[in-house]
């Protein structure tokens, strides 16, 4: 019996991932370059549906470090019902800024177990403003999570400590 002979030689294949790298295409599972990072141009990330205190959300899933510092940056405005969930390995005293952010946001601040433990209302649009001008929005408690949402979200939606978020544990990965 003879040897089945693959169709393309590996030498073949090594020469085409080569072109691949040197094209840069695609990044699969590579961080966002820093100069994409402040383009101008709003992320794309993956939503998933969620509830919290009774509310339907769309919920876009920032996991990464790249996809964690580029947050909600350019992006023009957003609807009643959806938010960018911050994803940590651990609880952690988490601090926020809004540099490149055109639009007020609400930060809400959820512990290990979903659990709301924290928020700040109103955080004021950083675009335009100088790195060094930037306020610090920081959570008060450790959180493991946090959720931003349009401006007046946590009064339109009634919010309380303790209030929990219905998510699907197997999306909560983080880098």
């Amino acid at each position: 019996m003879k040897p089945i002979q693959p169709a393309i030689s590996s030498s073949c294949i090594i020469y085409i991932l080569a072109i691949f790298m040197i094209a840069g295409i695609p990044n699969i599972g590579q961080s966002t370059p820093p100069s994409r990072l402040y383009s101008g141009v709003p992320q794309t990330l993956p939503t998933t549906e969620a509830r919290l205190a009774g509310h339907n959300l769309t919920i876009a899933l920032a996991r990464t470090s790249a996809e964690k510092a580029k947050g909600l940056m350019f992006v023009e405005s957003l609807q009643e019902d959806f938010g960018m969930l911050f994803v940590y390995q651990s609880p952690r005293v988490m601090g926020f800024w809004m540099k490149n952010t055109k639009i007020p946001l609400d930060l809400i601040f959820f512990s290990d177990n979903l659990e709301i433990n924290g928020w700040i209302k109103g955080m004021q649009p950083g675009y335009g403003i100088p790195e060094q001008s930037l306020p610090q929005y920081v959570s008060d408690l450790p959180a493991q999570y946090a959720l931003e949402l349009k401006d007046g979200s946590i009064d339109r939606l009634k919010l309380k400590i303790g209030d929990r978020l219905e998510i699907a544990l197997t999306l909560l990965y983080s880098d």
